[in-house]
C-alpha cells in the first residue's frame, strides 16, 4: 500500500490545483485572443452589429468588465451608434477614475489580486493599459464631435492631458519598487533573458523612438484643432507643440503650430478647415507562449526548469500611410500620429518587469515543490522504499499537472482600436467634395459637404472596408454626408463634423 503520507500530500496537491481552478473561475481557462479574433472577424465582413451580439454573448454579468466596456464603445462607434457608444465609454471612464483616485490617495492597492499568485495574471482585475486610458478619453472627445457637442469633446480633450500626467508620476514609482523588488527575490527583469522569447516582435524601431508608452499625437493634434475651432489659441498652441514632440519630422504637425496665429487673425474667407483623421487596421493581439524558466533552489543550488507562460506579439506588420486626394486633383498634407502598433510593443516591454516578477513567485514556488518531491524521491530510491517513490511520483505529476492547467500569460488588450491613425488637413472651400482615401487596402471614395468654417471628417478602414456613420453638426451649420462610389465590398459613410466658429461662439458659452 502507498504510503499514507505521501498519498495523502498527493491528494492535497490535486485539491489545491481544483481550489485555484475554482478561485480563478472562467477567467482563468477563457482565451480572450480567440474570442476576439472570433468577434473581428465580423467586423472585416463587414458585419458590425454580428460582432456587438458575439462580444455581448462572451461577456454575461459579472465578465463584463473594463474591456468589455472598451470593445463595446468602440464597436458602437464603428456602427455609427455614437451615443450608445459614449454610454458604454462613460461606464469604461468611471472605472479609470476610479483608478485615478487609487492611485491618488494609496497606489499600494494598484499591484492586482493576490490570486494571480497562486493562478495566472487572468485573474487580475483588468485596470486596463496605460495607453488604453488616454485613447477612451480621446475616442469619448471624437463621439462628442460626431453628435455636434465641440463643447463635451474639449472637456475630454482636457482630461486625456490630465491623465497623461498621472500615469507619468505612478509608473515612475512602480518601476522603482518593481525593479528592487526583483533584485532581493533574485528574479529576472528583462524579456531578454527569457531563453527563446521573440525580442524582435517588441525591439521594433518605431517601439523604440516613441517617448513612452502612453502618450500619443493624435490626443495632442486633435486637442490643438479642437482648441482653435473654438477660438481658443492660446490653448491649441501648447496641444500642436507637444504633438510635434511626439512625432518629430512632420511638416503637417509644424506648419501647423507655425500658421495659428495667421489662422486665428483670418476673417471669414469661405473656406472650411477641414481635418481629416483616417484610421486604418485592427490593434495587434498578445497571445500566451510557454517558455521553460530555470529556477535554482535548494542548497545544492540545483537548477528546476518550469513551464511559464508570457505575453507575446507577432512580427508588426508593414504599414504605408494613406494618401487623401480631394476633387482628384488636390493632395492633402498628411501625418501619422497614432501607431497603436507601436504602442502596444512599447507598452508589453514597460510591463514585462512586472509580468517576470509575478511570474517567477509563482514558478518559484512549483520549482520548490518540484525539488522537495524529488529528494524525497531520492531518498525513497538510497531506502528502497518503493510505496514512497509512486506517492511523491503521484504528487510530482499533480504539481505538473495543475501548473500546465492553470499556467497562461493574460492576453487582455483592447483589440477593436486601429492600428494607426493619419491626419490630413487643409482649407477647402465649402460645398460638395469628391474625396479618395488611398490606404494598403485599395482606394476608397466620399463626398462631402463642407459648410461651416472647421470640419473633422473621420474615416476607419479595416480589412479593406471603410466604417464611419454621419456625426450631427453643430448648428448653425448644416452638415450632410452621401454615400457616393464606394470601394468595391466596401461600406462608406462619411462622418463630418462641423462648426462655424463666426456665428456660432459670440452665443456659446465655453467651459
Amino acid at each position: 500500500m502507498i504510503n499514507r503520507l505521501h498519498a495523502g500530500f498527493a491528494l492535497r496537491l490535486l485539491l489545491l490545483a481544483a481550489a485555484a481552478l475554482h478561485l480563478a473561475g472562467c477567467g482563468s481557462l477563457r482565451t480572450y485572443r480567440q474570442e476576439m479574433d472570433v468577434t473581428l472577424r465580423r467586423v472585416v465582413d463587414g458585419d458590425v452589429p454580428g460582432a456587438i451580439k458575439v462580444l455581448e454573448k462572451n461577456n454575461k454579468g459579472g465578465d463584463r468588465d473594463l474591456l468589455f466596456h472598451l470593445e463595446l464603445g468602440e464597436l458602437r462607434r464603428l456602427n455609427g451608434e455614437y451615443p450608445r457608444s459614449l454610454e458604454a465609454f462613460r461606464t469604461a471612464d468611471a472605472v479609470i477614475q476610479a483608478w485615478e483616485q487609487t492611485a491618488k490617495l494609496d497606489p499600494s492597492k494598484l499591484s492586482g489580486s493576490v490570486a494571480s499568485l497562486l493562478v495566472n495574471d487572468k485573474v487580475r482585475v483588468y485596470q486596463g493599459i496605460d495607453y488604453e486610458k488616454v485613447m477612451v478619453a480621446t475616442r469619448m472627445a471624437m463621439d462628442y464631435l460626431a453628435v455636434g457637442d465641440w463643447d463635451n469633446a474639449r472637456v475630454h480633450i482636457k482630461r486625456t492631458h490630465e491623465r497623461e500626467a498621472l500615469i507619468a508620476e505612478v509608473r515612475a514609482k512602480q518601476y522603482v519598487e518593481i525593479r528592487e523588488d526583483a533584485e532581493r527575490k533574485g528574479a529576472r527583469q528583462s524579456f531578454k533573458e527569457i531563453g527563446g522569447y521573440p525580442v524582435q516582435t517588441l525591439e521594433v524601431p518605431e517601439a523604440l523612438a516613441l517617448k513612452n508608452g502612453y502618450q500619443n499625437a493624435l490626443s495632442h493634434y486633435l486637442a490643438g484643432f479642437v482648441y482653435e475651432a473654438l477660438g481658443e489659441g492660446s490653448l491649441a498652441a501648447p496641444g500642436y507643440r507637444t504633438a510635434i514632440e511626439l512625432r518629430p519630422g512632420q511638416a503637417l504637425l509644424e506648419d501647423s503650430l507655425g500658421g495659428l496665429d495667421e489662422r486665428m487673425a483670418l476673417d471669414d474667407d469661405g473656406k472650411c478647415d477641414t481635418l481629416f483623421v483616417i484610421e486604418t487596421g485592427l490593434a495587434p493581439a498578445r497571445a500566451s507562449r510557454d517558455f521553460n524558466l530555470p529556477i535554482p533552489v535548494g542548497p545544492d543550488g540545483r537548477w528546476i526548469y518550469v513551464s511559464a507562460s508570457f505575453p507575446v506579439l507577432s512580427d508588426r506588420a508593414a504599414y504605408t500611410a494613406p494618401a487623401v486626394t480631394v476633387d482628384r486633383s488636390l493632395g492633402v498634407g498628411s501625418a501619422h500620429v497614432l501607431d497603436v502598433d507601436a504602442m502596444a510593443r512599447r507598452a508589453l516591454a514597460d510591463e514585462m518587469p512586472g509580468i517576470m516578477l509575478r511570474t517567477f513567485a509563482r514558478s518559484a514556488s512549483r520549482a520548490l515543490a518540484q525539488y522537495e518531491m524529488q529528494r524525497q524521491m531520492e531518498e525513497g530510491r538510497r531506502r528502497n522504499r518503493d510505496e514512497d517513490n509512486l506517492g511523491m511520483a503521484l504528487g510530482l505529476l499533480a504539481l505538473q499537472i495543475g501548473g500546465i492547467v492553470l499556467e497562461s500569460a493574460d492576453e487582455r488588450t483592447w483589440r477593436s482600436l486601429p492600428a494607426h491613425v493619419t491626419v490630413a488637413r487643409g482649407r477647402l472651400s465649402r460645398g460638395v467634395h469628391s474625396v479618395q482615401v488611398d490606404t494598403s487596402s485599395g482606394a476608397v471614395s466620399f463626398d462631402v459637404n463642407l459648410s461651416a468654417s472647421h470640419a473633422v471628417v473621420a474615416v476607419r478602414v479595416a480589412g479593406g472596408r471603410l466604417f464611419v456613420a454621419p456625426g450631427q453638426p453643430l448648428p448653425p451649420a448644416d452638415a450632410k454626408s452621401t454615400m457616393i462610389d464606394p470601394a468595391p465590398g466596401a461600406t462608406a459613410v462619411v462622418s463630418i463634423q462641423q462648426l462655424d466658429r463666426s456665428t456660432s461662439l459670440a452665443s456659446r458659452r465655453i467651459p
